[in-house]
């Protein structure tokens, strides 16, 4: 996988580095940089090219873009509908699929008995497991003691109930230490996540990181 911004003259080539920085300390190209991805990530035309085996591939089915880290919540909601439509579809497959039908059928008779309560001739919607599911209101536990490990088990839920992505991360470095920096480095190399990790100021070069730098006045440095 290749990412490629046009005013900068480089080409970040994932297959010799899983991790890169780009540090861009000119504010109008990191704001163009970051308004162009954004708008490629709504489906809206942009300058910067996500490649793989020499063909364009679309930012916005083979990219994440995380800006936000204060909070972050691994719950969101492209990747919950997600899980919730693998669980729906695993409760009707071949191994699960009697006992779905007896639960539902199940829950089908409680509800007509405690409406058989009430006043008023109540009738209800067939119960289906994908109603199920979505009824019960599916979440990740979201507790954790380091910002880099639920970053990471983002990518990996991700990259298992999607696809294999780039992640785009802003300024993550300004909120980890260069300690959890390079067991988040480490882990990412082990994974095979691709990482390109964009920060608006320099930060301590660590082993893993492969580093390019547009200064304040557009010079370049590789």
């Amino acid at each position: 996988m290749k990412f490629v911004y046009p005013d900068i003259g480089y080409v970040f080539d994932f297959e010799k580095s899983p991790v890169y920085s780009l540090i861009i300390e000119n504010q109008r190209m990191l704001l163009e940089l970051m308004t162009d991805i954004q708008n490629q990530l709504q489906g809206l035309e942009g300058k910067s090219v996500l490649s793989e085996n020499g063909k364009q591939i679309a930012i916005e089915k083979y990219a994440e873009f995380l800006s936000q880290f204060c909070p972050f919540s691994i719950n969101q909601k492209s990747l919950l509908n997600k899980v919730t439509a693998v669980l729906a579809k695993t409760a009707v497959n071949k191994e699960y699929y009697l006992k779905t039908m007896q639960f539902l059928g199940q829950l089908e008779q409680y509800l007509m008995e405690i409406a058989f309560q009430l006043k008023g001739d109540i009738v209800f919607q067939k119960v289906t497991a994908d109603a199920l599911v979505k009824a019960v209101g599916v979440e990740f536990r979201d507790e954790y003691d380091s910002l880099a490990e639920k970053v990471i088990d983002y990518f990996e839920l991700v990259t298992e109930l999607d696809r294999k992505k780039l992640f785009i991360l802003y300024n993550l470095r300004s909120l980890l230490d260069d300690e959890e920096t390079i067991v988040f480095i480490d882990t990412v190399i082990k994974q095979g996540y691709n990482v390109l990790m964009i920060e608006s100021s320099e930060h301590t070069l660590l082993p893993g990181e492969r580093r390019y730098i547009v200064d304040s006045a557009l010079c370049e440095i590789g």
